[in-house]
């Protein structure tokens, strides 16, 4: 059995809003008193290294909690895309994150978010999401026999995306829209004096995330120009502009990527928001009961945490792109041809991709890291 006491926190990692700048020792602490509730970001005191092999040990420096053996997340593949019919572009490079254990890019931040949650002394809590991030932590309750318990509250269309029932983790179905299910959640959290773990704001899972792009980076040789990722929070998108801003502090790239979020048409709010120049997401962004081949971002109103994805996209003059389902299915079809794994929402970041290169925004000289963040199920 897994002993907490193991775990150890990063001597040199502390909190820092992104709002006012107010700084706070690492805790669970998600959101800032001193302000209106700003995200806190985690900050590393002195300069990283990256360790030798890989896997999470690599980026020890990197990361707010000591890499342990027993929460591991082997390094997955990075697949050069040719497939000159589909787009003629040599610089498309796939991360393919349905090899990790759970199927998809979210075994990542359970990898960081279980064992901050330990560290925590939380023993049970209640979590809300599309599938994979519930079905992370599910993973983990049952890896740890009950260690940890969870509550996961999921829409009744998502149900089927759930993955490794086992009896420490309870399911609360409802009849609700997955925006709307968050909100029962959180009042679910209250009622029963029960830890609720956060979703976006929860800085372990980000920075658990993160890695995934750190890691594409050095299969890259630090060479990349730009970034995608079909976005829902746009919690990965936000953790991996951290972990490309550390390696930029620390002499490993030279300059940042263009970071491009990623939606479907039918459910496009931090697209139509972004492209509208608007601050904050609006009544007329907002879609209620969205529907869309990619299941894992159907988010319609993503208000909490668009701030923060607009201002990184505007300081690496990135762009959001919304392929239509046509789009989607296409490249997902030429993802399976081409021998690469991929969901639906994952197989957005090519057709976002192959958009971008037709209409001249990236250059033939440019290089392009996807992240295909769930495998075909």
């Amino acid at each position: 059995m897994f002993i907490p006491e193991k775990i150890q926190l990063n001597p040199q990692a502390y909190l820092k809003c992104a709002v006012c700048g107010e700084e706070y020792p690492l805790e669970l602490r998600y959101r800032c008193q001193a302000c209106d509730g700003g995200v806190l970001n985690v900050v590393y005191s002195t300069t990283q290294t990256l360790k030798s092999g890989s896997g999470l040990s690599r980026f020890e420096d990197f990361v707010p909690i000591q890499p342990l053996p027993e929460f591991d997340c082997p390094e997955t593949p990075l697949i050069r895309f040719d497939n000159p019919q589909y787009v003629d572009h040599d610089g498309i490079y796939c991360k393919v994150e349905g090899a990790l254990a759970t199927g998809n890019t979210k075994y990542r931040q359970s990898c960081m978010a279980t064992p901050g949650l330990l560290w925590g002394g939380v023993k049970e809590f209640v979590v809300s999401s599309t599938g994979n991030s519930s079905s992370s932590f599910m993973y983990w309750a049952k890896k740890l026999e009950g260690l940890i318990r969870l509550h996961v509250f999921v829409p009744s269309t998502h149900r089927h995306r759930l993955k490794f029932d086992n009896p420490y983790a309870t399911i609360h179905e409802t009849n609700v829209d997955f925006v709307e299910t968050g909100k029962l959640a959180k009042e679910y959290a209250l009622e029963n004096n029960l830890f609720w773990e956060g979703g976006f704001f929860n800085f372990f899972r980000r920075e658990g995330l993160k890695t995934g792009y750190m890691e594409g980076a050095t299969q890259l040789d630090f060479q990349v120009d730009v970034v995608f990722q079909p976005i829902s929070s746009g919690m990965g998108f936000y953790g991996g502009y951290f972990g490309f801003k550390q390696l930029l502090a620390n002499g490993y790239i030279e300059k940042m990527p263009r970071f491009v979020a990623v939606q479907q048409d039918t459910c496009p709010p931090v697209y139509t928001a972004f492209h509208s120049d608007r601050e904050q997401i609006a009544d007329e962004d907002i879609v209620r009961n969205p529907t869309g081949k990619a299941e894992a971002i159907l988010r319609g109103n993503p208000t909490a945490s668009y701030p923060y994805l607009r201002d990184l996209i505007l300081e690496t003059q990135g762009t959001v792109v919304a392929p239509t389902q046509a789009e989607l299915l296409e490249s997902y079809e030429i993802l399976q041809e081409t021998g690469i794994s991929a969901c639906h929402t994952a197989a957005l970041s090519l057709a976002a991709c192959k958009k971008l290169i037709v209409d001249g925004w990236i250059s033939s000289s440019e290089k392009c890291l996807l992240m295909l963040t769930g495998g075909r199920s």
